[in-house]
């Protein structure tokens, strides 16, 4: 009697042990970014990166002059160069496969320097965002190019900025779209000047002005 009065209780532990096995399934889990190329002075934190190295959340690309490196962020990228004097840190990089789409987080910082990248259109749940001392830029399927300075050029698709001010902390929203840029000299959505660049980007070792996932670059270039 005691054992058939115990067997609602062990059906229980079973399907709660079940439903935490399921639970830690469906985590989110972390994405990291392989050195891939390393030219010049490099650093992965303090010490000297080299190919092959792994940088994980939290980390900080550093480059000196005439220096560059590769990264690969696999689901959360791919691609990412980091150019001379330059300063990259990974804030977040997470993906989730339990849901029907999967769900990308993808967090850069930049305090120095210039990125420029492709990112692929992803889940509406899915965030790609790079942030400078006043600027947060919330990429979704475009290709940009982003300065440390707080400057956002937006080359296809939209890009969401929030600036802040840097006197009176005032948050502003703008929306950039293509062949526009963010200004914070304005601060204002003006056009792109007739002169600046477009990104050239390299997806798998080949030149692709419109690559099939997220590449960035990082370039010492200040200002506009």
């Amino acid at each position: 009697m005691k054992m058939f009065s115990s067997f609602p209780q062990w059906v229980s532990l079973c399907a709660v042990a079940s439903l935490s096995s399921v639970a830690a399934f469906a985590a989110p889990q972390t994405g990291s970014a392989k050195v891939t190329a390393v030219s010049g002075n490099v650093l992965l934190d303090a010490a000297a990166a080299k190919v092959g190295d792994v940088a994980n959340p939290g980390s900080t690309i550093s480059t000196g002059p005439e220096s560059k490196a590769s990264l690969f962020l696999g689901v959360n990228g791919p691609d990412v160069n980091v150019l001379d004097n330059s300063k990259l840190k990974i804030d977040e990089l997470t993906f989730d496969t339990s849901g029907a789409e999967t769900v990308i987080n993808t967090a850069l910082g930049l305090s120095e320097g210039t990125v420029e990248g492709f990112v692929k259109k992803t889940s509406s749940q899915s965030s790609y965002t790079v942030k400078t001392p006043t600027t947060t830029a919330a990429i979704r399927g475009t290709t940009y190019t982003i300065k440390a300075t707080g400057a956002v050029l937006v080359w296809e698709g939209c890009v969401d900025v929030g600036f802040r001010d840097p006197g009176s902390a005032r948050v502003s929203n703008f929306n950039v779209c293509a062949n526009q840029m963010f200004d914070p000299g304005v601060p204002g959505v003006v056009d792109i000047p007739a002169n600046t660049p477009r990104p050239s980007l390299n997806i798998s070792g080949q030149n692709n002005q419109q690559p099939v996932g997220p590449k960035a670059f990082v370039s010492p270039v200040k200002g506009r």
